[in-house]
């Protein structure tokens, strides 16, 4: 009943403002036909003397027609004038109905405010779909990664509830992997907070640009002072300064992680290798191990989100299946790729691409 209220309300208010619109337009032309025939009708009385009746007969009736004529085609007009707000008004309701929708505003073939303006509706709309998918993403994922941590703790504290408390080496052990096991959530509800905000990552609006030679060259120089037990090597082939439309720490935290990946599957010949060369358009970063490698397999699946090789491996080494997924989330987002390429038992080689920045966009983007 409400719904059919309202419902009958809008139309009502539309169908108002509808005549409104096209009332004033319409009484502005008939005024300015009354005095046109006033104008005439005095013009003849001034030169010719008092015209006849049937003149001024058919100057009224030329007035009165044309004027429901300018009113017919007013109303006509309005009609058209208000069709993108009807289109704008029935997509907003569909949005609030069903949130995920995909009713769009239609397009407007003028390009004018309208349309401008249907465009950022259409970008907008686009933008909170993507906000809500990532939200309902992150929930789904939270609940299902967690279940395993919140159980094993919730485990030990029964045990403890139990009897374990009486017994101090029970206690301690209990109490150490329930530290691990909050340690570990703790760890990875920060990577689904960063895997989340890549996916989110409004490039049009970033306006810093980033020295990609020093930031490899500061993140290479970090990862030989906290592994001195391992060999780092970097291929420095820029012939010129390279920057790219990338935030800075977004960068570092790619190179960080594909980095730290490298070191956590080394074996036993512990050699980290970096390169940077670059083209005309675009600049490429490759970071490579000698350790354990991947399937064909698993290589087609280790960007996604969760995936893990080995679980019980990756879990030791601290992994929890995000690290790679958040790297090719960030460069994606910046317009670049990242491939794999890798085999077991040799090792493997993450390539970065990403388009370079030139002076000359900055001046086509103010212009």
């Amino acid at each position: 009943m409400d719904n059919d209220r309202n419902t009958t309300e809008k139309a009502a208010r539309r169908f108002s403002l509808r005549w409104q619109l096209a009332i004033g337009m319409a009484s502005g032309f008939f005024v300015i036909f009354i005095i046109f025939a006033l104008i005439v009708t005095s013009l003849v009385e001034k030169y010719y003397g008092n015209p006849p009746d049937a003149m001024i007969f058919w100057l009224w009736a030329i007035v009165i027609i044309g004027g429901f004529a300018i009113f017919m085609f007013a109303f006509l007009l309005t009609r058209l004038i208000l069709r993108p707000v009807t289109s704008i008004e029935s997509t907003i309701e569909a949005f609030e109905d069903d949130p995920m929708t995909d009713v769009r505003v239609s397009e407007v073939g003028a390009n004018d405010e309208f349309s401008d303006l249907t465009q950022i509706l259409n970008r907008t709309i686009d933008r909170l779909q993507g906000l809500i998918g990532a939200q309902q993403q992150f929930v789904s994922d939270v609940s299902h990664e967690l279940r395993t941590p919140v159980a094993i703790v919730k485990g030990h504290m029964e045990l403890l509830n139990r009897w374990g408390k009486d017994d101090p080496e029970v206690l301690d052990d209990s109490i150490k992997s329930s530290l691990a096991e909050v340690q570990r959530m703790e760890t990875l509800i920060n990577e689904m907070l960063n895997l989340t905000r890549a996916e989110q990552i409004p490039i049009e609006n970033i306006k810093e640009i980033t020295d990609v030679g020093g930031t490899v060259h500061r993140v290479y120089d970090n990862f030989k002072l906290i592994h001195p037990e391992f060999i780092f090597t970097l291929d420095d082939d820029l012939s010129q300064q390279a920057e790219v439309k990338i935030r800075q720490d977004h960068m570092e935290q790619i190179l960080i992680i594909l980095a730290d990946n490298a070191v956590k599957y080394s074996l036993d010949r512990r050699e980290i290798h970096f390169a940077l060369s670059q083209t005309a358009n675009r600049v490429e970063i490759g970071v490579q191990d000698f350790g354990e490698g991947l399937s064909a397999k698993d290589s087609q699946r280790v960007f996604d989100r969760f995936y893990r090789v080995d679980k019980a491996r990756s879990r030791a080494k601290g992994g929890n299946g995000l690290g790679l997924s958040i790297a090719q989330r960030l460069v994606e987002a910046y317009g670049g790729e990242i491939a794999l390429e890798s085999a077991e038992g040799s090792g493997s080689i993450f390539t970065i691409h990403l388009p370079l920045y030139h002076e000359d966009e900055n001046e086509n983007t103010g212009n």
